[in-house]
């Protein structure tokens, strides 16, 4: 993005430390950070009642039960956030997710005012996720049935997108009362039950691969736009800056034969929400580690620490591998021989620069993610897994014969072109010129009328 132009981020968590990371983040690039609780706290109570008098929170009021404090949190949020787009002269918005876990106050007044909303998501989003969460709430007796009262009732008939019938009985991801206030105050969502099934005018597809998972994750195909991601770029700008990387890359060889590095990025702990191969993580972490070292005599190993791993780990991790790293994940992916994930959205970037992957399930997710990349080695043993290791590294020749099998479908996974980044802005600039286009279109009488003829008969 060029220097001229300027950037705002805004984050709707509330987690103290996380905020201090972005505002740290943010202060790096020149700009700044705003929280969502702390800019709605700010409002003002004709702020307030005018974002609830241009909503259609008295039509539904009037009709069903509606739990007026979530109401409110929810109007409190969207006139922040119109706030902040109209003083900082907003033209763009980009979020990581619009379906429900986004920030959809930011979404819905963002296109209120005719400002473009785009994906770039950070992660990999399936329903899969969806499924396990089911899964752990209905083992701690936490689903949000749907209710036979009143509520229930409401929500069968203005909100029946958002129940998700299960053998549990019909649930939502939200308390019946939350969907219902979300809905009153113009925070629906078309699709729900989907990572990216909210309204966002485009989402930005990183790469053939993932096309095809948004298409199985029912995304609309007017709404997926390829261009690359900013995240491939950052992988080959590390690559491209070093010769030994670069030559293999393109030779698919070990960067040094005489020491092949093996890069591990572990989840946190899951023991006791999961089933497990072993029954602590502390014993995951020394069989992992060891199992690694012992699969070549001069093997580098690398440990990507989770931002969650408390002291007790890191102590634990520090003992027994080489180099414990709290750097970019992909800039280590770009400087390491192997990786062993465990169901990483980075998979992909390993995947794009022809890294061979060790996808340890430990914690037997089973996503289908990787289906579709056989070169993707996935197990839930880990004696399995090392065992694989053991043969990609026996010589250079073995792992050369890997590292193929990997570029024979990294195009699929990322564009290793360094220029990702362009098309993106690019294609933002069209939306920008799109919007404004948009934007100065009158609107005809027939429309205003047709418009508060639907509105009066809802």
């Amino acid at each position: 993005m060029p220097e001229s132009e300027p950037r705002l981020f805004l984050s709707f968590n509330d987690g103290k430390e996380v905020n201090e990371t972005l505002r740290s983040a943010a202060t790096r690039l020149s700009s700044r950070l705003e929280i969502l609780s702390e800019l709605g706290d700010s409002i003002r109570d004709t702020e307030l009642s005018s974002e609830r008098q241009s909503s259609d929170f008295a039509c539904f009021h009037e009709k069903i039960p509606l739990n007026e404090s979530y109401c409110n949190i929810l109007l409190r949020q969207k006139a922040a956030c119109r706030k902040l787009l109209v003083e900082n002269r907003v033209d763009t918005v980009i979020v990581c997710e619009d379906g429900p876990g986004g920030c959809g106050p930011l979404i819905a007044v963002a296109q209120d005012m005719g400002i473009p909303v785009v994906e770039m998501p950070f992660g990999i989003g399936e329903m899969r996720d969806y499924q396990m969460y089911i899964e752990n709430r209905a083992e701690e007796k936490t689903l949000n049935l749907v209710p036979d009262d009143e509520t229930g009732q409401a929500l069968r008939q203005y909100g029946a997108k958002w129940i998700l019938p299960t053998q549990y009985g019909p649930i939502t991801l939200f308390p019946a009362e939350f969907v219902l206030a979300r809905i009153a105050v113009g925070l629906d969502l078309p699709e729900p039950w989907v990572v990216h099934g909210g309204s966002a005018d485009a989402l930005f597809v990183e790469s053939e691969a993932m096309e095809r998972i948004y298409k199985r994750e029912n995304v609309p195909a007017a709404k997926r736009i390829m261009t690359g991601s900013c995240y491939a770029d950052a992988v080959h700008d590390e690559v491209a800056a070093n010769p030994a990387l670069m030559q293999a890359y393109e030779t698919a060889s070990l960067i040094d034969p005489e020491k092949p590095r093996i890069l591990i990025a572990l989840p946190p702990s899951y023991h006791g929400e999961r089933k497990a191969e072993f029954a602590t993580y502390k014993e995951t972490l020394e069989r992992l580690l060891k199992g690694c070292k012992a699969a070549h005599p001069n093997a580098h190993i690398t440990v990507s620490i989770h931002p969650a791993a408390d002291e007790q780990t890191r102590q634990l991790i520090a003992e027994l591998a080489d180099d414990v790293s709290e750097d970019w994940l992909l800039r280590l992916i770009a400087r390491t021989d192997v990786f062993v994930p465990v169901f990483s959205s980075t998979t992909r970037w390993a995947l794009m620069a022809k890294k061979p992957v060790l996808n340890y399930d430990l914690y037997q997710f089973d996503l289908p993610t990787y289906d579709t990349a056989p070169a993707v080695f996935t197990t839930t043993r880990l004696d399995v897994a090392l065992q694989r290791l053991s043969d990609i590294l026996a010589t250079p020749e073995s792992y050369q014969r890997a590292a193929l099998e990997v570029s024979s479908c990294s195009k699929e996974w990322g564009t290793m072109d360094g220029r990702n980044f362009e098309r993106i802005w690019n294609t933002l600039q069209d939306l920008r010129r799109k919007a404004r286009v948009e934007t100065r279109k009158p609107i005809s009488v027939t429309q205003r009328v047709l418009s508060l003829f639907k509105k009066r008969q809802d």
